[in-house]
């Protein structure tokens, strides 16, 4: 039996939208074992505790992580804040949660190590990037590859990372296309694109903190598992002026590249209509997680990209795009708990 770990930004949930039920609709068209969620947003971490706890109540989901009411939550720095949530008969493994918040990172990110099954526990994650400065992206991958490969052992986080990947496809040119490549100059570019102190110049995607991640050892499942090609956002255009991307990712430790057993977006009414991210699931076979020895002899399936080019890829974005069709497709907080 597959486990499915699932991502999904929610969009300003506070449970008071008329968006709401679109939302754990969407959620129960996913099926998730486990679900990493962004965007809880409270003034205050007790809360978002309570949002969170309300959430995995209404899906039939828990996400305490002992008896005392520990909450797999971690708090951002402005109102945004992230957490896991799992169904009944997965097991958190005691004194395995952490909170990564404060000067870490612009949002935050919540792990939590897991029983679902396989031959150790496997380290789950939540994580929500800075959506404004790509320099900041690039220094948070380092410490996202820090707190999921330290100690070594299969993990899987999920998450809104603001960027596109860069990871290859089998062919070796880059799995996500450049979005912004041929877009005339608008502001909000400014967050997504390299600096050049040339205003003129071409504008390409920045790519640093997909490479800093996988070159630590985190892999982008869609790409490794070979799936074709499909935005994450760009399905509410006023609210998002980018254009079809996919920005919102799983990404895992060697040991679980052979345990991928698939991978889609959720592109369903309920979450076209949910939210400005659609949720991203990829099916975890818990027999086929390797342990630490056999993960430092797996490699990713796919060859480093080449040096970089800004021609024609394989994949595009626009009307012609390959996309796939409809798919069912240190401060720390560590005890947050409900008063």
């Amino acid at each position: 039996m597959t486990v499915c770990f699932t991502t999904y930004n929610l969009l300003d949930f506070t449970g008071r939208d008329d968006r709401t039920d679109h939302l754990r609709q969407a959620v129960a068209e996913a099926r998730p074992d486990v679900l990493a969620v962004q965007e809880i947003v409270a003034d205050t971490a007790a809360g978002a505790a309570r949002l969170l706890h309300q959430l995995a109540d209404s899906l039939g989901l828990l996400c305490a992580v002992d008896a005392r009411g520990t909450t797999a939550l971690a708090s951002g720095q402005h109102r945004y804040h992230v957490g896991l949530l799992w169904r009944p008969g997965i097991t958190p493994v005691p004194g395995a949660w952490r909170a990564f918040q404060g000067g870490d990172f612009h949002h935050a990110l919540a792990r939590l190590q897991l029983d679902i099954g396989a031959h150790e526990p496997v380290t789950f994650a939540s994580y929500h990037a800075d959506p404004f400065r790509p320099a900041r992206r690039f220094d948070e991958a380092h410490r996202v590859v820090a707190a999921l490969t330290r100690p070594p052992g299969p993990a899987a986080i999920g998450g809104d990372f603001n960027s596109i990947s860069a990871d290859p496809t089998a062919h070796g040119d880059y799995y996500d296309p450049d979005p912004y490549a041929h877009q005339e100059w608008y502001d909000d570019l400014l967050y997504q694109v390299e600096w050049n102190d040339e205003p003129d110049a071409p504008h390409h995607a920045d790519r640093r903190a997909a490479q800093a991640l996988r070159r630590g050892g985190l892999l982008d499942a869609a790409a490794e598992f070979d799936a074709p090609w499909q935005p994450t956002t760009g399905h509410w255009p006023v609210a998002d002026p980018f254009g079809p991307r996919r920005i919102d990712m799983v990404r895992t430790t060697r040991h679980l590249v052979p345990a991928l057993a698939g991978y889609r977006v959720l592109r369903t009414p309920a979450a076209l209509n949910a939210s400005d991210h659609l949720p991203v699931s990829v099916d975890l076979e818990p027999a086929l997680i390797h342990d630490a020895s056999a993960a430092a002899a797996t490699r990713s399936r796919r060859p480093a990209p080449a040096a970089r080019s800004y021609g024609p890829t394989t994949n595009s974005v626009g009307p012609h795009a390959r996309i796939a069709g409809p798919l069912i497709q240190t401060g720390s907080i560590g005890d947050i708990r409900l008063p």
